[in-house]
């Protein structure tokens, strides 16, 4: 009966132990590009349209917006990232704002067109690997989203013009998870919070 030489039994134990750490060894950088819906809320209370202020309320604008991310990947279990998002589109909607107008109040047709410009985040991401092809993850971080109004008011032939804009910025947070397809290419989605601002992704992940 052939027997194995302590040597060959520690070769094969530590050529084992190699392959294992080097099928899991997620060191190293990354991208992701994909789409994000972006979900804000625009403070629009006190806004000037053609030299009157008007009350346009608290407006909500899910926007659809283009995503690029920047990582490097510490270990199995950590990583530093950059995310930044531009938007593809916004809201427009109609409303009548009732406006004082020489000591009369009327009502005035207004149209307002939101968008959400951009918003830049950085993160650190805490990783659980659950298999080699799926990984979980929760992340924190500081970010910026900004947002704009555009406002056109029309009355008895008279129309006039406003703009408004906002920003959130703060602590951001989320949770998410990636499929590894290959040790290089992956699909990743994302959930984060930014004030009250809502981010989901859905994005293509590149590792390098």
């Amino acid at each position: 009966m052939y027997r194995l030489s302590a040597f060959s039994l520690a070769f094969l134990v530590s050529a084992s132990l190699t392959t294992a750490a080097s099928a899991n060894d997620a060191q190293g950088a990354y991208v992701n590009i994909g789409v994000t819906q972006l979900s804000t809320e625009l403070d629009l209370t006190q806004t000037n349209v053609g030299g009157q202020t008007a009350n346009l309320g608290t407006q909500s604008s899910n926007i659809t917006m283009l995503t690029g991310r920047v990582g490097y990947r510490l270990n199995d279990y950590f990583a530093l990232e950059g995310e930044a998002g531009f938007g593809l589109g916004g809201d427009d909607f109609t409303q009548a704002v009732p406006v004082d107008l020489g000591g009369v109040t009327a009502n005035v047709d207004t149209n307002i067109g939101l968008d959400v410009k951009n918003y830049y985040v950085g993160f650190a991401r805490a990783i659980l690997p659950v298999s080699e092809q799926f990984d979980v993850f929760l992340r924190g971080g500081y970010g910026e989203a900004t947002a704009e109004a555009d406002i056109t008011a029309s009355f008895a032939g008279v129309t006039a013009a406003g703009a408004a804009s906002d920003k959130a910025s703060g602590f951001a947070y989320g949770i998410g998870g990636q499929y590894n397809i290959n040790d290089k290419n992956g699909i990743r989605a994302d959930y984060t919070r930014l004030e009250d601002t809502n981010i989901i992704s859905l994005s293509y992940a590149r590792r390098f």
